[in-house]
């Protein structure tokens, strides 16, 4: 996977801020590595990023075994590492930040899991742009920052029959003061944009790339839409 010249505005953001968001989300190591707001959204937040990644797993546990997965917005890799400890065959992890790349890189030599795992730096939302073929997609807090076209963009460079995606539902607007907070953050920190789609608008955009019999899964807490079997 190569290395994209031009890239989306939502990109520009996460390369520069995805060290301090990582380090503020999973903040059980490195903190010190986090800004100001970020530490401090750390104190409304608490554990929810690993309840969310610790859910996926369990929604994708009884399908990755054998399996060939693209985890997009992969940062330093935990999520990727964990799905190779589930049984995934191999995991390929796109992120924008090379800097978490970088990280996720030295961890696979060290645990010796090289030909396992392969990070690339990328910008997902770029036209034309077909990423790796494989048995399923995931992200984690990806899909949120699309808008409908980039979205439509994303759909439409997966090869894959099957994803399973934290899903920013509109039901998030209800979560006070959660929501209120978060559009306090949002424009702090010049976030380019946080869009929220209902089943329908989502499937509105999926359905012409040939993803059929969506789904929206909520548990703990966290939304999920998928068309693994069930």
């Amino acid at each position: 996977m190569n290395n994209q010249k031009q890239i989306s505005e939502s990109a520009k953001y996460w390369r520069d801020h995805l060290k301090s968001w990582e380090a503020s989300a999973y903040f059980k190591e490195g903190q010190q590595n986090a800004n100001w707001w970020d530490k401090l959204s750390t104190i409304f937040r608490g554990d929810a990023m690993y309840v969310r990644m610790n859910t996926a797993q369990e929604l994708i546990q009884p399908h990755i075994a054998g399996k060939t997965v693209l985890d997009v917005g992969c940062a330093s890799g935990r999520f990727a590492f964990q799905m190779i400890q589930a049984g995934a065959q191999k995991v390929y992890g796109a992120d924008i930040s090379s800097e978490a790349l970088d990280l996720a890189r030295q961890r696979a030599a060290e645990l010796e899991l090289q030909e396992k795992l392969d990070f690339s730096a990328l910008d997902v939302v770029q036209p034309n742009n077909p990423l790796p073929q494989v048995d399923i997609v995931t992200a984690l807090g990806v899909i949120e920052y699309f808008d409908a076209k980039d979205m439509a963009v994303f759909l439409g460079n997966l090869r894959t029959k099957y994803f399973l995606l934290d899903f920013p539902d509109h039901g998030r607007k209800k979560e006070f003061p959660t929501w209120i907070l978060r559009q306090v953050y949002i424009r702090v920190n010049h976030l380019p944009g946080v869009f929220l789609y209902s089943l329908e608008e989502f499937a509105k955009i999926a359905e012409p790339f040939g993803f059929k019999n969506l789904r929206v899964i909520k548990r703990n807490n966290f939304y999920y839409v998928t068309n693994l079997p069930e």
